[in-house]
């Protein structure tokens, strides 16, 4: 099968949507497709060193930058989609996804549109007034056309199905949550290697923050939190470390709630981590924590969870099998919740908090790594092609990738390459 992606950006800063991608892509590849991904790219995002893998198609943007406008992806896609079985796109509400499914129904070509969260109710209301008419006008106009017309919506949680019936869409889904490379966290740098990056984070206790900083993450209940646990002369050892990419300017809202609360000196903001430094960092955290009020499914929580952390989260990560399966805990985005539960988690013993650890990294391992998300989607791949039933649930093909083979046996077909 060829396989093409579309996407907004595939650059770091712009979150989960590019890795997510990625990691799908490049394990559906391994199993014996073609994978490749287009995206449009600004100025900025062109001086920095890594953009993806030599099968991403970029494509500058033009004027209005906000609406990540590029005709000549839609132009060079025209060109291409003869020799492609199946778009996947990501997100919603910019130029690439509308032209994109436009073109694909005009030219009877399946997609998939995978919203990453994105019709979750929260973030459809989350910026006032006039940015909820606006995205409720798109759907109007556009975006439920645009979502009918799909093969089906992937979900990545079931948590999202209910959003999706909210707006009025009745079509097909499928659930492939996210996945990871256990591999990448199987033999992580010592702690102390950290400690060489960030002096300030030597004889403390960490609570690891490691996502973008922006409204959704929860930092405005955070901070407050923070104050009243460091308040306690029992936690004047501890230091928050918000380690990520400032979205949308919000990096100076957090800089003044930090401020306000006056615990300059507990908490640490690194920016953008990547690489060894990133996975010194996880290595160095005693508990790592993502509060957010509303979530795709993170991929910075599969990452902690691989590399046995043990975790505070909140509903809105859409990951309740971390407290079923006592990994962490799972408490609203509130300040004295918050609190609270990172009362318990430090105040556990080393072994204790080891072993909550150990227990999130079986869960991964048995349930969320790249392999199955791609055995999955293999077979919601060829269920579109074949015009077979969308499984709400798929469950992964077992793929022959023997000289003589490469048949989708679990699922029930078989191709030729």
């Amino acid at each position: 099968m060829n396989i093409a992606n579309i996407l907004v950006s595939m650059d770091d800063n712009y979150g989960g949507p590019p890795k997510v991608a990625q990691g799908l892509g490049e394990k559906v590849a391994s199993l014996g497709n073609r994978v490749t991904y287009w995206t449009t790219i600004s100025p900025e995002e062109e001086g920095r060193s890594a953009h993806g893998t030599s099968n991403t198609h970029f494509f500058k943007r033009e004027r209005p930058l906000t609406w990540y406008r590029s005709p000549a992806l839609l132009k060079e896609l025209g060109r291409s989609v003869s020799n492609i079985d199946v778009l996947h796109i990501h997100e919603i509400w910019s130029y690439p996804q509308l032209a994109t499914a436009r073109m694909a129904s005009c030219r009877g070509v399946p997609y998939l549109i995978v919203p990453h969260g994105e019709l979750e109710p929260w973030r459809i209301r989350r910026k006032g007034l006039l940015k909820f008419a606006k995205k409720r006008a798109y759907l109007s106009l556009f975006g439920l056309s645009m979502l009918r017309n799909s093969s089906c919506l992937h979900a990545i949680t079931p948590n999202e199905i209910d959003g999706y019936r909210r707006i009025g869409y009745q079509g097909p889904i499928t659930v492939v949550p996210n996945g990871i490379d256990m591999r990448t966290y199987s033999d992580l740098p010592c702690p102390e290697e950290a400690d060489r990056y960030w002096p300030q984070l030597r004889n403390r206790r960490i609570v690891l923050f490691l996502s973008r900083l922006n409204s959704e993450k929860g930092l405005d209940q955070l901070i407050p939190a923070w104050k009243r646990l460091t308040a306690r002369d029992s936690y004047d050892d501890t230091l928050l470390v918000l380690a990520g990419p400032e979205d949308r300017g919000y990096g100076a809202v957090v800089r003044n709630l930090v401020q306000e609360h006056d615990i300059e000196d507990r908490v640490l903001l690194t920016g953008m981590v990547r690489d060894r430094k990133k996975l010194a960092l996880i290595s160095r955290a005693d508990v790592y924590t993502l509060p957010s009020h509303s979530e795709g499914f993170s991929i910075s929580v599969l990452e902690n969870l691989a590399a046995g952390k043990p975790m505070l989260i909140t509903p809105g990560c859409n990951f309740p099998e971390v407290a079923e399966a006592n990994a962490g805990l799972c408490v609203p985005p509130e300040p004295d919740l918050l609190e609270g539960a990172f009362r318990q988690l430090l105040d556990m013993s080393k072994t204790e908090r080891d072993a909550m650890g150990q227990r999130g990294r079986k869960l991964i391992h048995q349930n969320y790594t790249w392999d199955i998300a791609a055995r999955k989607m293999i077979t919601v791949y060829q269920c579109v092609l074949e015009g077979k039933e969308i499984p709400l649930h798929p469950q992964p093909a077992i793929v022959d990738m023997t000289p003589t083979g490469r048949a989708c046996l679990g699922a029930g077909f078989k191709w030729n390459s």
